[in-house]
């Protein structure tokens, strides 16, 4: 169809994305999560590891006010946060903090672990590292020959790390006007507030201490250490410290945090109004909106590569989008864009309120991924094998409860956690992942992978559906476990430690397994393959699609001349390219989704000739169409509550064109079309437009 909607929408462009910094360190700044691909297990990195290096971080962002204030910034520096300059202007005051400190952060989180790796393995250790992270280390070296306890080398570099770390710059934000781009840049260049300039003074300085004087410094804390190393110097200035008080966090140090750091970007009026109105409006309860406040080995999420290097489509026929064993889903309910389909090398496709991005899998035929409307993907569901598995990744979908698309929650499913912590998703939002008191008890078991550290917690209600499954690292799965058996709330939950305890089904079972082994990039059995359809499909929409295009195209042509010469000859042929469409015989064969923008676009092109010529019969035929259009709209469709709202303002529109309306249907459709307007300047580009109700008012006769 060569109509302009078909277009895929991109993401415009952002100044985000030049962040060049460790992803997993990202992570920790990002809604409180470790986020680890599952692509560096399978490649030999022990998970352990991992963690150590990224607690590392964690422990060091918590303990700093630098940290504090990277956490603060993090969520409206990258994504899911709308592009533009409230964004661009967090994300370069990001990479500021980021960029004068991830010398000292790589430093400690590479050195710390490696106390523990015996010295025939330390080549192999070093072999999985960055050479910059292994430079970085390099400052601290001395510490594993001097004669200290091991405790004493972990507290020290951890304190050396503090000390770089603790600039003050809360002190300094709003003084310093440190919310501005090029301030917090100049102020991170001076030697005593760039932490990456202090770590290797504050190291070379307390290496020249004796051992003794290393003990007593491990054993009393950072302000002991910062006293053995008050007379270090950078450009002859002694170095200052930005303390936080003990016992943190407190719900009002919180709100003092917020209220300087993210006030002063509220308060700035060279950023757009609304960015700042919605970044005050987030911030309203910092307790809840500040990433990090639950324990790290409770935030720890495996993660898989989506980007995509095959085929991409955006509303493809969807009668090809058939006979894949698995599909992962992504579906946006949220009132604000997500990121979608990401191909390769190249910005990611974002989904509006109500679409979907499917990925589909085989290791038996080519990958291909889309973005689907809310029509494509209900008339998609409509025709789905029941052998094929469904795999929901938790996001702007809101997982098992809200998913927008009725078809798609009662839908037997699998969600895959890859957004939430267990922490949120297990102790906080149960309820919208499907698990909670209506749906019975819920079982859960924790299958432990063949790789190294490696487990999914499984859980599922009464009903068998959703499966949900938590990758994460084994000792996160038994803490989350322990946490919620322990819960004395409405819902109970049982631990079973037998297969057929857990699975229901053999569908369950094979459903689970595909996406396992989708995960790890295991090689599938047999086993998994999709059993073949009962009657083979032969998809015909494409080509019906390409039969319809002369007619679309003649209606196009004809709706330009009108637009030019809005005369009687010139309508007469719209109205014949119009019905000439709807007529056609490749019409009914197209995918529900064209079905149902095609008559939009017949009833918009009628009803601009009906303003200009004002025959009732017009707009007769106009909600003759519309209707049509409400009654093939999927209940819960996004776009059915506005198309609704439309065939009752054109069905007013009519009785009062036709002089049967009365006072009170007269202020009915003026409020109808108040609220229609409203609605439209609150909703982002690229959902279904209510076309031309923007000529409403230009009726003739008495126009309300």
């Amino acid at each position: 169809m060569p109509r302009s909607h078909a277009r895929p929408r991109s993401r415009p462009g952002s100044a985000a994305r030049p962040l060049d910094f460790s992803l997993d360190w990202a992570g920790l700044c990002r809604s409180g999560r470790i986020l680890v691909s599952i692509d560096r297990i399978t490649d030999g990195h022990p998970l352990p590891e991992i963690l150590a290096h990224e607690t590392t971080h964690d422990v060091l962002l918590r303990t700093t006010q630098l940290g504090w204030t990277q956490l603060v910034l993090s969520p409206s520096a990258m994504d899911p946060w709308e592009p533009g300059p409230l964004r661009d202007r967090c994300a370069r005051l990001l990479a500021a903090t980021v960029q004068a400190s991830r010398f000292t952060q790589e430093a400690v989180a590479t050195f710390l672990p490696s106390l523990d790796v015996e010295p025939a393995d330390m080549d192999a250790y070093r072999a999985r590292h960055p050479q910059p992270y292994l430079d970085a280390a390099d400052a601290l070296e001395w510490l594993r020959t001097r004669d200290l306890p091991p405790q004493a080398r972990e507290q020290l570099a951890l304190q050396l790390g503090t000390l770089a770390l603790a600039v003050p710059v809360l002190e300094a934000w709003q003084p310093q006007r440190l919310h501005r781009q090029k301030p917090a840049e100049q102020w991170f260049r001076v030697p005593g507030n760039r932490p990456d300039r202090r770590f290797p003074a504050l190291c070379r300085a307390l290496e020249k201490q004796p051992d003794e004087a290393l003990c007593r410094a491990a054993d009393g804390g950072p302000d002991e250490t910062a006293r053995l190393l008050a007379h270090v110097r950078l450009d002859g200035e002694p170095l200052a410290y930005g303390r936080l008080p003990a016992g943190l966090p407190t719900p009002e140090w919180l709100d003092g945090l917020v209220a300087d750091v993210i006030g002063p970007l509220v308060a700035d009026t060279t950023l757009p109004k609304d960015a700042r109105d919605q970044l005050a409006g987030v911030w309203s309860v910092p307790a809840l909106t500040m990433p990090g406040l639950h324990p790290a080995l409770m935030s720890v999420v495996l993660t898989q590569t989506t980007s995509t290097n095959g085929r991409i489509d955006f509303d493809p026929p969807t009668d090809e989008l058939h006979g894949y064993p698995l599909v992962d889903v992504l579906h946006n309910a949220l009132p604000v864009r997500v990121p979608g389909v990401e191909p390769v090398g190249r910005e990611p496709m974002w989904l509006d309120e109500g679409d979907t991005a499917l990925w589909f899998i085989s290791p038996w035929q080519d990958q291909r991924a889309c973005q689907l409307s809310p029509a494509w993907l209900h008339e998609w569901l409509g025709e789905l094998d029941e052998g094929t598995t469904l795999c929901m990744r938790d996001g702007g979908d809101l997982s098992g409860v809200l998913l927008g698309d009725r078809g798609l929650a009662a839908r037997r499913r699998v969600i895959l956690l890859q957004h939430r912590t267990p922490h949120q998703a297990l102790l906080v939002e149960l309820p919208v992942l499907g698990l909670d008191e209506e749906r019975g008890p819920v079982t859960m078991t924790v299958a432990h992978s063949e790789l190294d550290g490696v487990a999914y917690l499984m859980l599922r209600p009464e009903s068998s559906s959703p499966v949900l499954i938590v990758p994460t690292a084994t000792t996160t799965a038994e803490r989350a476990v322990r946490a919620l058996v322990e819960r004395r709330d409405k819902v109970r939950f049982r631990l079973v430690t037998a297969p057929e305890d857990f699975y229901t089904s053999h569908a369950m079972l094979r459903d689970v397994m595909r996406v396992l082994h989708n995960f790890e990039a295991k090689p599938w059995p047999d086993t998994l393959r999709p059993d073949p359809p009962a009657t083979p499909r032969e998809p015909a929409r494409r080509r019906a699609e390409a039969d319809l295009d002369p007619f679309v195209a003649r209606l196009e042509k004809a709706e330009k001349a009108f637009a030019q010469s809005p005369t009687a000859e010139r309508f007469a042929a719209l109205s014949a390219a119009a019905e000439g469409v709807l007529a056609a015989p490749s019409f009914p064969d197209v995918s529900l989704g064209w079905r149902i923008r095609l008559r939009q676009d017949v009833a918009g092109a009628l009803y601009g000739g009906f303003l200009e010529l004002h025959d009732t019969a017009v707009l007769r035929r106009v909600a003759e169409i519309q209707e049509e259009l409400v009654t093939l709209l999927p209940e819960g469709s996004p776009e059915r509550p506005d198309q609704e709202r439309t065939l009752a303002i054109l069905q007013l529109c009519l009785r009062r064109a036709t002089g049967r309306g009365t006072p009170r249907e007269r202020r009915l459709e003026a409020l109808l079309v108040s609220e229609a307007t409203e609605a439209r300047t609150r909703r982002p580009p690229g959902l279904a437009a209510l076309q031309h109700l923007r000529h409403l008012h230009r009726l003739s006769g008495d126009t309300p």
